[in-house]
């Protein structure tokens, strides 16, 4: 049979209109610190998470990674889009009521939120109310990781394409 490798998401960027305060934001939701990130800009921070298996590179928004020549790098775009495709799922140790009081303190949209009809529940968070971060407390990540698997995603297939079909 086929053995199955091991995939890891190292790292990944996200964008923040005020860099230094999303910084402070996360690592408190975290229960980590952040620190300077050069390569990503002058305004870039990097937040690790507590086991140092995962970093989150903040960014300024607008601060696009283009194609070069030699190597990938950062280009700066002007009046950037403050909505994205992209989004994160993010597991804390931290209880989902306190992720959203942090949250709402920094003046963001946070609230709870119950995925696929139920089949898992999370903290939704906006950083700057443009960018949404998915923050999963103990529990709900056990939930997450007990019913979002390849079987069952095979199972809940069909539903969710006859729910996207009729709306």
């Amino acid at each position: 049979g086929k053995e199955a490798m091991t995939t890891t998401i190292m790292h990944t960027s996200l964008p923040a209109e005020d860099t230094e305060k999303t910084a402070q934001v996360l690592p408190e939701i975290m229960n980590v610190e952040a620190v300077r990130f050069p390569p990503g800009g002058p305004k870039a921070w990097k937040v690790f998470s507590g086991d140092g298996t995962v970093n989150l590179e903040v960014v300024q928004r607008g601060d696009l990674v283009a194609f070069a020549e030699n190597e990938g790098g950062w280009k700066t775009t002007p009046n950037p889009q403050r909505t994205s495709e992209c989004h994160m799922a993010l597991c804390v140790d931290r209880p989902e009521a306190e992720v959203i009081e942090i949250a709402q303190r920094a003046g963001w949209t946070a609230r709870h939120c119950e995925r696929g009809g139920g089949i898992f529940g999370l903290a939704e968070i906006w950083v700057d109310n443009a960018f949404m971060i998915e923050v999963l407390d103990p529990v709900q990540s056990a939930r997450y990781r007990e019913n979002v698997t390849l079987a069952k995603w095979k199972q809940y297939l069909p539903m969710m394409l006859a729910r996207t079909a009729s709306a």
